[in-house]
């Protein structure tokens, strides 16, 4: 199957029939990959394929049931997350992996700190090649910043940072562009144009389709835990992809009907502002006076670059920033959103960026995760009923098409897909007349992607309302009816999707001005 004009020469790392079994599963099934010099590899696949426990066979953390690994030739063993590293391999996983109560030097130095002859640290050192390397991502963060008050987008740039200053000769980047904006993408592609004239070898692991096809050299496609495609990019399309991971022909993503043409405003926002206080000046506007509306059954994307305050206006609309000013509505009524439960109380219930840190909890069941947010629903008196919480349950996940054999498996042995499927599901068991997702895509692969817009859009055709972030065009158009786009906290664009261009939507989305919205 092997189509390329890459010879044998060029391999710097191979794997030969490698199998990993898990109870009740076979995630990899006698797979043979490789990964050629100064080249940037892609590999693709849908949630469940078998990336990730490949990726962590070459990064050492899991271990091979089957099969072996070469490096340069000699076969390798990885025992543990530390062997890879000696032998030059260095991952960056998609669930970063920080410490959020160090700063940026001490994260990226963690584990192999700077020290004199005497064994006292050298923080300034440390300071000053932090910020060598984050100059050149063209992201020049303070190496004093704490980690854990960066935002998402910023924290994955730390990530990088760290991976870069072990001076891999083989990187492996998870998803590294999904909290990214398009600006921050474009320096990351350069950064990897450069570690590739200097015969790094990358593998690129992405869902998102355009960025791969863009930067990659060579490419891999699972399916199902085996290699089910492999060419160079002179043979490799969108449309080649998307055949081999789902196994079927690409088409286009069927937009789905809403409610036919919402008109009844269900939810108004007015002046919403929210400052953050700085230690050496007074505040800095997040957000600045942003004023909406949202009709039933709508579905309206919030598009906008990092910072421009997209995650914030969906933490004051859930309860999370009490302290923003500005007025609330909901069916002409005021809310007072002074916290998360009295923004469920007024319908509105927020599925948030980061699954790992904010979505869920790992040590609970599938059925526990779901049901957290309305257990109330499920009780009969003062007892939880829990035919109640099954009938409501199972019915989520036939109208989300959740895939779980079993409800009372940990909710962390699902896919990244399905996952998502799981906080959707908690979301609508509290019955919020609006919906709040930001980045409800992220990390998700093509064909569970589709499956997500697919179900949303079948809710608002019922009458939810929905408001999404996305730092994806593609997304937005795929799903919204309407955009509201927002730069530096502040409206540029509130417009029908339909009426936007690209162009138009990239110079809003990067325009300092303010241009008030229109109210609808």
């Amino acid at each position: 199957m092997h189509n390329s004009t890459f010879g044998r020469s060029d391999i710097v790392l191979e794997a030969n029939a490698l199998v990993k079994r898990y109870p009740g599963t076979v995630a990899l099934k006698g797979v043979d990959f490789r990964l050629h010099r100064g080249q940037i590899n892609v590999l693709v696949g849908e949630n469940g394929a078998g990336k990730s426990t490949l990726m962590k066979m070459l990064a050492g953390v899991e271990r091979p049931s089957a099969g072996q690994i070469r490096l340069q030739g000699q076969v390798v063993e990885l025992r543990s997350v530390r062997d890879a590293p000696q032998l030059g391999i260095v991952m960056v996983h998609q669930e970063l992996n920080l410490l959020p109560n160090l700063n940026v030097a001490e994260n990226i130095f963690a584990g192999r700190e700077l020290r004199n002859g005497f064994g006292f640290l050298r923080s300034g050192r440390q300071e000053q090649e932090s910020a060598r390397v984050l100059e050149s991502l063209q992201h020049p963060l303070s190496p004093r910043a704490l980690v854990g008050s960066l935002p998402l987008g910023q924290q994955q740039m730390v990530e990088l940072a760290r991976a870069l200053a072990q001076q891999a000769r083989i990187l492996i980047l998870d998803e590294p562009t999904s909290a990214l904006s398009p600006a921050e993408v474009q320096a990351l592609f350069r950064v990897m144009t450069q570690l590739r004239q200097n015969g790094v070898c990358i593998l690129y692991v992405s869902h998102r389709l355009n960025e791969v096809l863009e930067i990659g050299d060579f490419f891999t496609v699972l399916r199902d835990g085996q290699v089910v495609g492999e060419a160079d990019r002179s043979t490799v399309s969108r449309a080649w992809l998307v055949e081999r991971m789902t196994g079927r022909p690409s088409a286009p993503l069927a937009r789905g009907l809403s409610a036919a043409t919402p008109t009844q405003d269900l939810l108004s926002v007015r002046a919403l502002t929210l400052a953050e206080p700085l230690p050496h000046r007074a505040h800095r506007i997040l957000l600045d006076e942003i004023s909406f509306c949202l009709r039933k059954g709508e579905i309206l994307g919030i598009y906008g670059l990092l910072g421009a305050g997209r995650t914030e206006l969906l933490e004051c609309l859930a309860g999370l920033r009490p302290e923003f000013s500005g007025e609330v509505y909901v069916n002409g009524h005021p809310l007072r959103l002074d916290s998360v439960a009295a923004a469920i109380r007024g319908g509105l219930v927020l599925a948030p960026e980061d699954r790992k840190r904010d979505g869920l909890v790992p040590d609970l069941s599938v059925r526990e995760n779901i049901s957290l947010m309305a257990m109330g629903e499920c009780c009969t008196g003062p007892w939880i009923s829990r035919r109640k919480e099954l009938d409501q349950i199972r019915q989520l996940t036939v109208d989300l098409d959740l895939k779980a054999y079993d409800l009372e498996l940990p909710v962390s042995a699902l896919s990244g897909g399905n996952q998502q499927k799981a906080i959707l599901a908690r979301c609508l068991m509290a019955r919020p007349s609006v919906l709040l997702l930001d980045e409800p895509t992220r990390g998700v692969d093509v064909g569970a992607k589709a499956e997500i817009y697919r179900s949303l859009r079948a809710l608002a055709a019922r009458g939810l309302s929905i408001i999404f972030t996305t730092s994806e065009a593609e997304e937005l158009c795929a799903l919204a009816e309407r955009c509201l786009v927002l730069s530096r906290g502040r409206v540029t664009a509130d417009e029908e999707v339909a009426q936007l261009s690209e162009e138009q939507l990239y110079s809003a989305a990067s325009r300092n001005q303010h241009v008030s919205a229109r109210m609808h």
